[in-house]
């Protein structure tokens, strides 16, 4: 598998096309119980403009973290960030086309942008696998099919990660 991320500046973008309305998706970004069947749970409230992220998706205990919560225009535009160690990693999801209805249309396609923000250089090789993966896991959510777990983190993910290497020079 090739990679579906490139770099925007210092910006890594990775795209999907989606069968499924942007409602839909969009639901399974910004709803805690549908959060939790691709990546990790939230507490608080999203009005508050802060909420906790807890990160369930990967092995070993779960982490939390606070999101501030920086745009958000339903069924558009969620943009984030949050202290991971000393980095502050900021990610905008963008959505287009696609219905906004909660059933979606015959045909749908949705087409959504997650755009990792100021990523440093020696760093590309490991965050575009993992969104690669995510991306994937949140797809499969959405749609019903194959969300990928662990087992095939180092023969279909990581095995990205020296096309990653290049993007970065």
């Amino acid at each position: 598998m090739s990679i579906t991320g490139r770099l925007d500046g210092g910006d890594l973008v990775l795209r999907r096309t989606v069968p499924a309305s942007r409602t839909r998706i969009w639901q399974h970004l910004t709803d805690s119980d549908r959060l939790a069947t691709w990546y990790g749970t939230y507490s608080g409230d999203p009005a508050s403009g802060v909420v906790e992220v807890t990160m369930t998706a990967e092995p070993g205990e779960p982490s939390t973290s606070s999101f501030a919560i920086h745009a958000c225009d339903p069924e558009r535009l969620l943009t984030v960030s949050s202290a991971l160690g000393d980095q502050v990693w900021k990610l905008s999801l963008e959505l287009e086309g696609g219905s906004d209805g909660a059933g979606g249309a015959a045909g749908d396609l949705t087409h959504l942008a997650l755009r990792h923000h100021d990523v440093p250089a020696d760093m590309v090789e490991h965050i575009g696998p993992g969104w690669e993966w995510y991306l994937d896991r949140l797809v499969g959510a959405v749609t019903g099919s194959r969300v990928p777990g662990m087992d095939v983190w180092d023969a279909e993910y990581m095995s990205r990660a020296p096309e990653y290497a290049a993007l970065a020079g």
